[in-house]
């Protein structure tokens, strides 16, 4: 029989039905209730007519009904799409069309973003309402295309549209037991963890199946605010935490509640966008735990490489500070190269493209073989970022090839932005960089060369981009400049825009 990415829960469950999976913001869901929950909702989508590579969406913050349909559409051979909450309804339409989902499943502050597609409310999966769903639609060739998927999560790209990254139960079970072997931060049955990275990420899912399959409880937040994070830290709070360097900022920057410490805190992981050797230096004399540091993307289901809490101890004690600067070793089972534009592999401490080859690479990219093809050569993942090994096998990530911003571990296509903002009357050209920012890793910051004849005003613009954009996507800051450098062939030469933000950083990606 093959491993499957349920087996894991349905073992906690008969082990120990009555140890708690996941404590949420709605109440308390036991591995036996979350498991037979799943059960359920499996039955039910064979029921309806649904088959494998079905996909279904969701559109809601984190809550333990995410983990029914998870488990439930992995059982029943569906694929779940998660979609970002902090979209603008436009933007979900668009994906929702794409992944040819056959229903969605939603949270009710979230009814008004989705129109008219076949909606179901989440609450109907607590356990004593799973019945049958809306028949699925006609199904399309390219559903057979990633025999075993599970998952897929839209990721922006350099296109300006969002791509589907479709993710097996393979992949899930290769990153798991590649992390396993690397991270080298034990969770124990029953241990709390306390998780708040969104579902929508392929961040959020990795810890929360990396929490499940251990068998340990999961603090699924809603919501992340450092007050909540410090309490549920502190005293009897949980003994693993998973953030992003944002969320670590803020607590560092918040006062402790009162009688509480971290001496039960064991391990700290964090990822997702840059975080400097200040705040690391703070996060350990703050918290006094394992430090772990994970570096990945959706392509690769989460993690490529990690920087342990042997590592960390290497740079605080043994005199390695260069260390904070890096993204960790590649984790086991993963073939990490540097290569040159031609991919030739590069020698220690020269920058070129990290590729990465492991069994938990993406099948591909739904419906864009041309996309798949590109970013998938040779049996290697090309990542898009730059980076140099050093001579201990440490990698260190310095900069983007692709246009993507890193956010408060959003991604943001540079193209994304850029085309709302030259819908602007009085936008001749625009450019889209990432810059450092103090709290977000990087900022959104635009260079718009205005039309000739016109003044537009910065605010204006903001305006204007804050009807057609999410949030997240928001440029921070806007330049006027008279021309955009560009090389012999005409293309914007983005790095020379970027320079200047970044000069006096070695480190230009998380």
């Amino acid at each position: 029989m093959t491993f499957e990415i349920h087996h894991a829960l349905a073992f906690h469950a008969g082990a120990a039905p009555d140890t708690v999976a996941a404590e949420t913001d709605a109440g308390i869901w036991h591995y036996g209730t979350l498991w037979q929950s799943a059960r359920r909702f499996a039955d039910s989508l064979a029921a309806s007519g649904y088959r494998p590579g079905d996909r279904i969406a969701v559109l809601s913050k984190n809550r333990a009904e995410i983990l029914v349909l998870l488990f439930g559409a992995a059982m029943a051979g569906a694929v779940l799409v998660p979609l970002n909450h902090r979209l603008a309804a436009p933007e979900l339409d668009w994906i929702v069309k794409d992944s040819h989902a056959a229903m969605v499943f939603f949270e009710e502050e979230f009814r008004p973003k989705l129109g008219d597609w076949p909606c179901i409310p989440i609450e109907s999966l607590t356990a004593g309402e799973i019945g049958s769903w809306p028949a699925p639609p006609a199904r399309i060739a390219e559903q057979d295309e990633a025999p075993g998927a599970y998952l897929q999560i839209y990721t922006s790209g350099t296109t300006g549209r969002p791509k589907g990254v479709v993710l097996t139960r393979a992949n899930a079970l290769a990153q798991q037991a590649a992390v396993s072997a690397s991270l080298g931060v034990r969770v124990a049955p029953g241990e709390r963890l306390y998780q708040c990275l969104p579902l929508f990420h392929v961040g959020g899912v990795f810890v929360t199946l990396f929490g499940l399959y251990n068998g340990a409880t999961l603090v699924l937040r809603r919501d992340f605010s450092p007050q909540d994070a410090l309490e549920q830290m502190s005293g009897p709070g949980p003994v693993h935490a998973v953030m992003v360097p944002t969320m670590i900022q803020a607590c560092a920057a918040t006062p402790l509640p009162a009688g509480r410490d971290f001496s039960g805190l064991r391990s700290l992981l964090f990822g997702a966008s840059p975080i400097s050797p200040d705040l690391l230096q703070r996060a350990a004399r703050r918290f006094g735990c394992d430090l772990g540091q994970i570096y990945g993307m959706t392509e690769t289901h989460s993690v490529i490489s990690t920087l342990n809490p042997e590592d960390y101890r290497k740079a605080f004690a043994a005199g390695r500070s260069e260390l904070l600067s890096a993204a960790g070793r590649p984790v086991a089972g993963t073939d990490l190269r540097i290569v040159d534009a031609e991919g030739a592999v590069l020698p220690a401490g020269e920058v070129g493209e990290i590729v990465v080859r492991s069994g938990h690479v993406m099948a591909g990219y739904w419906r864009r073989p041309d996309d798949t093809a590109d970013s998938l050569r040779d049996g290697f993942l090309h990542t898009g970022d730059a980076g140099r090994l050093d001579a201990d096998g440490y990698l260190y990530v310095v900069d983007r090839i692709k246009d993507i911003i890193v956010s408060g571990g959003e991604n943001v296509s540079s193209l994304d932005v850029e085309s709302v903002i030259a819908e602007h009357p009085m936008v001749a050209e625009v450019a889209v960089v990432g810059v450092p920012h103090p709290h977000w890793g990087e900022s959104v910051q635009a260079i718009v060369v205005p039309r000739i004849g016109t003044e537009p005003d910065a605010d204006d613009i903001l305006d204007f981009c804050r009807e057609r954009l999410a949030g997240f996507k928001m440029p921070r800051g806007i330049d006027f400049v008279a021309a955009l450098p560009r090389n012999g062939a005409g293309k914007v030469l983005k790095r020379q825009l970027r320079e200047p933000y970044w000069q006096g950083r070695e480190r230009r990606v998380g």
